[in-house]
């Protein structure tokens, strides 16, 4: 065990040295650089919503709304970030200052490490440099926790050796064990897939020192053991309640292939990811034109300097030891898991899947292009927690940390007359983990830079705009990442919300009407989109003209942005629908201009977004009466049904499927609230009512029931329909106060799918085609 002596100055300077080393490998320094755009921006949205309660709030209820939104993955990440914001930073800079906390802790805990197996101070930092410098922590930058997780590795594993290995010897202590608690709750909060690797990986070290150990053994099964499951399934079972729900989705097989490691991605770095190779001629470029997955497998993987290193040290531990045993096997089942279903080789796309499914079109890998199945396939299929771990390549950080943790083992058993070749070793490790360091600074600035564009175009406008706490809808939706941020710090409340996890709880809980419009945004939405202004389901709704995802990556798009991307960077951003805002503006400009010739609304059109919201005197429970009337009174006879009615969301206020280009479906009971123009109050009026029976035949009389109140009182009419087209029916109108409410419904109402076996599950009444008015 090496002595606790003082640390002397130039000790000092050289571990200060090594956090600023590891910040600015990671672009995390604070004020300077910010790591990534797309995950802070998510991230941080989630942070500034929590600043925006109370200090221990964990939900956001500015965004997913009205549900509350708990993170799905970084809560370890969120919530130090949002105390940062509450001491003034600026989002950014409190992610930049989260990340460099944890990056600390991570180098921290490799230096301990190192320590307690007995290295000296000065290898034991450059040790835990060498951690901190691979590839498979800051090339997934970019996916925020994972490499927060991925980097924190160390602070898991240290408390795993603590409780199994150094402690066990003389006891378990009550520090080891609050530690290892303290280590699974922040792995589960900070990222499902290094909790993943921290359950197994520790699961190994405990079984190897209790089969190698026999003197440790009785401990280790009865106090080692039961604070292990305990911890880690508490640990689970909070995260749990937090995000509500005990799993999430598996993924087919075949995704399991594609994210599965090509052993050549470990041994050839990625043209532009590392500097020293790029220099040597050594790299290859790759694509996702190419090779399956994403770039994500391919360019955090090379780790073969430290492989190499690693063999080398294990031949060295003559004595195969407990520590040195477990991380072999730790680093055996990591690497076998990041295979995936099948073994890759330098693995391409056939020539003909590359024309027909170019790039992420074909990512998934089906088992007939492989070489050879690795035999793990069901593990990825059937067990817990496994079967979520989809992308399979990350199995390796697992792999890489055993490697490190066998070559810290066996440095810190050498002798000092080999610490030279130690510091060699570091340094060339380092060397060839490097990326292009003036390259990263100048990224981390502009990422920096284009988070306050963020804040300057769009927030401050909104914020403008957009009353406090109103309802905002923006459409269309998607992953809609950028909202994450936008609403907390423009301080409205959005019915979007990012994360395909997220995105998916928070859909249940929308007006139908939001889902109905989807993805895409024409002018037959309209009548659906006006109706949650109607009803109150939204206060204001917003049209973008930039990429609710991809411009959270990249602002404001690829052509506009002031990040300078090569080549190989500019490919992964040509992303369908991630065009600049002219573009999209242009594309969106006949939505706009319909809805700018509503009378009732009220239509602010800028360069990055349009904002449409009632007139002010139509807006309330109290002037609801006052907007039917204004918005039925607008509708003129003949009603022609069809996806261009912008007024269908108050004469369908009920009962009816989306506007079909010339028809709308009833449900089986619906409503249609009809115009009476004001002749009718000294002449007898009706309206004549033209639609489509669904089902009926003279083998199938189908009764439809109309009920509504006329001129002279209630006023209730049943006809059987023998046939599917040629039905009328003739509604008496009042004169009553310039509206009329009819109640349509069919008591035998079905579904295609029930009928005939066809796919159209949906219960079909009527289809309304055309209404007309008749004096008598």
């Amino acid at each position: 065990m090496a002595s606790n002596q003082n640390w002397t100055v130039r000790e000092g300077l050289s571990a200060a040295a090594a956090i600023v080393f590891v910040l600015v490998l990671n672009g995390a320094l604070p004020f300077f650089t910010t790591p990534t755009l797309g995950q802070a921006i998510w991230t941080t949205g989630f942070s500034q919503s929590f600043a925006n309660g109370p200090w221990y709030s964990i939900f956001s209820h500015d965004f997913g709304f009205p549900k509350p939104a708990a993170i799905a993955f970084g809560l370890a990440g969120a919530w130090p970030a949002s105390l940062l914001i509450r001491l003034g930073l600026h989002p950014a800079d409190a992610y930049s200052g989260m990340v460099a906390f944890w990056l600390a802790v991570g180098l921290f805990s490799a230096y301990q490490i190192a320590r307690k197996f007995g290295a000296r101070r000065s290898l034991s930092l450059l040790g835990g440099m060498v951690w901190m410098s691979m590839p498979i922590i800051w090339a997934h930058a970019g996916y925020s926790m994972l490499s927060l997780g991925m980097g924190l590795l160390p602070f898991y594993f240290l408390a795993a050796l603590k409780l199994f290995v150094m402690d066990a010897e003389n006891g378990v202590t009550a520090s080891a064990i609050v530690f290892y608690f303290v280590a699974a709750f922040i792995s589960v909060f900070m990222d499902g897939y290094t909790f993943m690797m921290f359950a197994t990986g520790a699961s190994i070290l405990l079984a190897v020192a209790a089969f190698n150990r026999p003197e440790m053994r009785r401990t280790l099964l009865r106090t080692a053991l039961p604070v292990h499951m305990i911890s880690l399934g508490l640990a689970y079972l909070l995260f749990s309640a937090y995000v509500g729900k005990t799993s999430f989705g598996g993924e087919p097989i075949d995704f399991f292939r594609g994210w599965g490691l090509d052993l050549s991605f470990m041994a050839i770095p990625t043209k532009g990811m590392h500097w020293i190779p790029d220099l040597l001629g050594f790299s290859l470029t790759r694509s996702d034109d190419v090779y399956f997955g994403d770039a994500s497998v391919w360019s955090t993987t090379f780790s073969l300097p430290l492989i190499l290193a690693g063999i080398i040290a294990w031949k060295r531990n003559r004595q195969q030891t407990t520590l040195v045993t477990a991380a072999l096997l730790i680093a055996v089942f990591g690497f076998y898991m990041a295979l995936g279903p099948s073994l890759k080789i330098n693995s391409t796309k056939p020539e003909t899947l590359q024309l027909s499914h170019s790039g992420q079109q074909s990512a998934l890998m089906s088992a007939d292009l492989a070489i050879m199945p690795t035999g793990n396939a069901w593990i990825s299929e059937i067990l817990p927690g496994f079967k979520v771990m989809r992308a399979s390549y990350r199995w390796s950080a697992l792999g890489i940390f055993a490697v490190w943790l066998l070559i810290m083992y066996t440095m810190a058993h050498s002798n000092r007359r080999e610490d030279m070749l130690w510091v060699g070793v570091f340094s060339l490790l380092v060397l060839f983990n490097l990326p292009n360091i003036p390259e990263r600074w100048r990224n981390g600035v502009a990422t920096r830079t284009m988070f306050h564009q963020i804040d300057h175009d769009l927030v401050a406008s909104l914020h403008r705009l957009i009353r406090k706490d109103e309802i905002v809808a923006f459409l269309p939706w998607g992953n809609d990442f950028i909202v994450n941020y936008l609403a907390p710090r423009a301080g409205f409340r959005a019915l979007n919300i990012g994360g395909d996890k997220n995105l998916f709880d928070a859909e249940g809980k929308w007006p139908p009407e939001m889902a109905e419009i989807g993805q895409e945004l024409d002018v037959g939405d309209i009548p659906a989109a006006m109706k949650m202004l109607f009803d109150g389901t939204a206060d204001v709704l917003v049209v973008p003209y930039f990429n609710m995802l991809w411009s959270a990556h990249l602002w404001p798009c690829l052509d506009q942005t002031t990040m300078v991307l090569s080549i190989e960077q500019q490919d992964e951003f040509h992303r369908p629908g991630f065009v600049c805002p002219l573009q999209l503006k242009a594309e969106r400009h006949s939505v706009i201009l319909a809805l700018q010739k509503l009378p009732y609304l009220e239509v602010i059109d800028s360069g990055l977004f349009a904002v449409i919201r009632l007139r002010p005197e139509l807006v309330g429970k109290n002037n609801r009466a006052a907007l039917t009337a204004a918005v039925v009174g607008n509708v003129q006879y003949p009603i022609v049904i069809g996806s261009d009615l912008k007024e269908g969301s108050i004469i369908l206020p009920s009962g009816w499927y989306r506007l079909e280009p010339n028809l709308v479906w009833s449900q089986g009971n619906s409503k249609l609230v009809l115009p009476v123009p004001e002749e009718c109050t000294t002449r007898s009026c009706a309206a004549i009512l033209k639609f489509y029976v669904h089902g009926a035949s003279p083998g199938r009389p189908t009764a439809v029931n109309f009920d509504s109140v006329g001129s002279s009182g209630h006023w209730r009419e049943t006809m059987i329909s023998t046939s599917v087209d040629g039905n009328e029916m003739v509604v008496p109108l009042n004169n009553l106060g310039g509206k009329q409410e009819i109640s349509i419904s069919i008591p035998n109402a079905t579904s295609p799918q029930v009928m005939t076996g066809s796919l159209e599950t949906r219960i079909l009444g009527i289809a309304l085609l055309r209404i007309e008015l008749i004096y008598k």
